[in-house]
């Protein structure tokens, strides 16, 4: 290949002298490229393990060893109005930016309403089949309301960490090669009940329909959608985790060998003994699982004599299940469960679509190589 050789150049202009350098073709084309290569090595990597952003969240950690769990639920709940402007909704939501957001943690001897949300996330798993018991929860709210002259956005997040017991089904004693059974059905609950909780501006506040939060911020609305036919919009239970009901055969395997992908995890790292782990995740797209949508509704209503369109949107389900030893999915008539041994048998499959661990180490250990060797030749 022929490459120009660097040429200085200097342009007079009166008293001004311009140096004009012609950089190798090589120099001004394979760098960028070798950069942007590089960077989207670097981004397919990292996009492999950030989970999706304001997705419907169920993230739980189980160490059979000690019967003992860490949950992570997070639901979103949007809903959109558009109106005409200069109307009666219009004039009550325009220029509006309003939250409403409080933390409560305790247990069952917490005054703050803890309770009620332990008896509803414990009457959730019992509809659902699941032997789970919340012990202790901390729950986060969070509501906006942002208005302008022809439509308004009504955003609901709750975000639960609970403590969850039980979940083990039946213990496998020392050197049992059947392992313990362990309950799968906890992923997939709907909340139902009212978790009436105490909040520094309200008071006593229920936060599981969104209604509940218009009652207190726009008390007078809040009535008139509750006579429009948008009522049902505004009575569907936020913690809904239904979506996450897919069979376990659906959800992407990986064991891990070394238990480093939760390391980070404060909980797994005090609760747990097991040197492997076993993790299934939903929620990333392709071929085989298809893709995740986000549920969608919508609806018309009448407020004082005006049509107004309600939109509802629940986001795509991302959900992580990590357990302390190397689990094997099982179904019955009751549901689907794992039987969890501390170490893989020989022979068993590492990750979904049936590749070793050896192979998928490898193939990291490439891609990151790869994605090294490009950035140190793009900056030579």
């Amino acid at each position: 290949m022929l490459y120009l050789p660097n040429v200085t150049k200097f342009v007079n202009f009166g008293q001004l002298t311009i140096k004009i350098i012609n950089w190798p073709i090589r120099n001004v084309l394979v760098r960028p490229l070798l950069t942007a290569v590089a960077i989207t090595f670097a981004a397919l990597l990292t996009l492999s393990f950030v989970p999706q952003a304001f997705a419907n969240d169920m993230n739980v950690i189980l160490i059979p060893q000690k019967n003992i769990a860490e949950g992570h639920f997070i639901a979103f709940y949007n809903l959109e109005l558009k109106y005409p402007a200069g109307s009666p909704i219009a004039q009550e939501l325009e220029g509006k930016n309003e939250r409403v957001q409080f933390k409560v943690t305790g247990d069952a001897n917490s005054t703050n309403g803890v309770p009620s949300a332990m008896i509803a996330f414990n009457n959730a798993f019992i509809e659902n089949k699941s032997p789970v018991h919340v012990t202790k929860i901390d729950v986060a709210y969070t509501a906006t309301i942002k208005g302008d002259a022809e439509n308004a956005l009504i955003s609901y997040k709750i975000e639960t960490k609970p403590i969850l017991e039980n979940f083990v089904i039946s213990a496998g004693s020392e050197g049992n090669l059947a392992g313990d059974i362990v309950d799968l059905e906890l992923r997939s609950i709907s909340v139902t009940d009212p978790i009436t909780l105490e909040s520094p501006e309200f008071g006593m506040f229920e936060i599981n329909k969104p209604i509940n939060m218009l009652k207190v911020t726009h008390p007078e609305l809040a009535a008139k959608i509750e006579n429009s036919e948008a009522r049902a919009m505004f009575e569907e239970p936020i913690l809904n985790f239904e979506s996450f009901n897919l069979p376990m055969e659906r959800w992407h395997f990986l064991f891990d060998p070394t238990g480093s992908l939760v390391e980070s995890s404060a909980f797994f790292r005090e609760e747990s003994g097991a040197k492997v782990t076993s993790i299934y995740s939903l929620g990333e797209s392709s071929f085989r699982e298809g893709t995740f949508e986000a549920e969608e509704k919508d609806m018309k209503g009448t407020i004082d004599g005006t049509e107004v369109l309600f939109h509802s949107q629940v986001p795509a389900p991302s959900g992580q299940i990590q357990i302390a030893g190397f689990s094997k999915i099982q179904t019955s008539e009751a549901g689907e469960y794992a039987i969890v041994t501390a170490e893989a048998p020989e022979g068993a499959q590492a990750a979904t679509g049936g590749f070793p661990i050896q192979v998928l180490l490898v193939l990291g250990g490439m891609m990151g190589a790869i994605a090294v060797f490009i950035l140190f030749k793009a900056r030579k």
